[in-house]
């Protein structure tokens, strides 16, 4: 196995290749609901003809010989595109889709091939779906957006075109200059991050002695077993109607009604959720605004408060305004990524001992993402709905994203079988939720 033009993983990719456990598998799973049953060959042709814009499709992890050197991307010996796409047949609907994804969801992906994984979907009621395996090593959230955009059209017809070469090129420069050149390229950072280092010490070290998360029913051992929800498509113009009648942000709206879902749910389990507030691990996007890489993890994490107890609408959606602010004004991001930085030094177990110590101060990953604003296509399918789960930090067991694409906003939720069973009854109240606070705001 050659290893000629291998890249080191960054520092906050090892601590993402190395935070995968048998209960917690660091696997981004995404959905791409169809308006017909997806042409696998058509899909075939469009990976094979794009697939050299994202090199580690291709390529394997090679770990080091030396504790102190980083893993390595390599190229993956015999790569077989057929490999990592699979033909399902499910003639269903949306409940027997979300346990096909749950299950695949607490399944690991092989080390021993490139960490991505394609089951196309026919069935469903006469359309089709593309469900995505993408390990979170290979990218975050935005990269994968823009890998998502590389391997889609405008139109039906655009899959038959070849990629465009400019983007390789580009590609190829950069990865070829000089090691002084990137040096160069590189100290403005390195000063904004050294300075950002000094200040959030002691944030970070506050960070440190927070208490654990409260009992809840969301917490608790782990199993093996995943399972998925996400709610009907809910227009992105009337949560914008809601931030702009609140003077909130559209992300205020949407973690507020997460927050009130989490409260009505946690009721009807019995918990008593008076004067009740949980914390949620939340992922800050670090990319500068001409970063426009497919690849890497440039985001940190930050703790974030959410007022689970807080029955009436308006009341919740000005104290998430507020935790927000506060984090956005806070030295926590800097101080976060400085942890995610940190754990990639660390020996594997040590790894888990201390993402499991920070985890424990949380009860939920909250993602955001932010997708395409028009409808695409796949191989000359429309993509009419999309969504994503997010894998679990530590020993948490319960994950909630927010996708936007076309107009239209979904969230979704993941958690360990073990400790919610019912993912649907969550993201149903998620949405009544939204509800509430446009009968208050419209």
């Amino acid at each position: 196995m050659g290893t000629a033009g291998a890249e080191t993983l960054s520092r906050a990719d090892v601590t993402w290749l190395h935070a995968e456990a048998p209960t917690n598998h660091f696997v981004v799973t995404s959905l791409a609901v169809l308006d017909g049953a997806p042409d696998v060959d058509r899909l075939k042709a469009v990976l094979r003809a794009r697939i050299a814009l994202h090199p580690r499709l291709r390529q394997v992890v090679a770990e080091p010989a030396t504790p102190l050197t980083p893993p390595r991307w390599i190229a993956a010996p015999d790569f077989d595109l057929d490999a990592h796409i699979h033909r399902v047949s499910l003639r269903a609907g949306k409940s027997e889709l979300a346990a096909f994804i749950g299950d695949l969801a607490g399944q690991p992906l092989d080390f021993g091939r490139p960490l991505w994984s394609l089951h196309a979907v026919d069935g469903l009621h006469g359309g089709g779906a593309l469900v995505s395996r993408f390990h979170h090593s290979l990218g975050d959230g935005q990269a994968m957006v823009r890998m998502l955009l590389s391997l889609t059209d405008q139109t039906a017809e655009g899959w038959k075109r070849r990629p465009r070469g400019g983007r390789r090129a580009v590609a190829a420069r950069r990865d070829g200059r000089s090691s002084v050149a990137r040096l160069v390229d590189e100290l403005p950072y390195a000063g904004r991050l050294a300075r950002t280092a000094v200040a959030g010490m002691g944030t970070l070290a506050r960070l440190t002695l927070l208490d654990p998360d409260r009992p809840t029913p969301l917490r608790g051992r782990l199993s093996l077993l995943k399972a998925v929800s996400w709610t009907e498509p809910i227009p992105l113009e009337l949560v914008k109607r809601i931030a702009h009648g609140s003077g909130t942000t559209v992300n205020d709206v949407l973690v507020s009604a997460i927050a009130g879902g989490l409260g009505s749910y946690l009721r009807h389990a019995g918990t008593d959720t008076r004067g009740l507030r949980i914390r949620a691990m939340v992922p800050v996007n670090l990319r500068q605004a001409d970063d426009v890489s497919m690849q890497g993890n440039r985001f940190s994490l930050v703790f974030l408060e959410m007022p689970v107890g807080v029955i009436d609408p308006w009341e919740r959606l000005m104290r998430v305004k507020i935790e927000m602010d506060r984090i956005k004004a806070s030295l926590e991001p800097g101080a976060g990524w400085l942890l995610v930085q940190g754990l990639g030094f660390l020996p594997t177990a040590l790894e888990h001992t201390v993402s499991n110590f920070y985890a424990a101060k949380a009860s939920l990953v909250l993602t955001n993402v932010i997708g395409p604003a028009h409808e695409l296509f796949t191989a000359g399918r429309r993509i009419k709905e999309m969504t994503f789960w997010e894998p679990e930090s530590g020993g948490l067991g319960v994950g909630v994203s927010i996708f936007s694409y076309a107009g239209r906003v979904t969230v979704g939720a993941v958690s360990d079988r073990h400790l919610v069973g019912d993912p649907e009854r969550l993201t149903a109240e998620v949405a009544r939720a939204i509800a509430g606070l446009a009968e208050q705001t419209c």
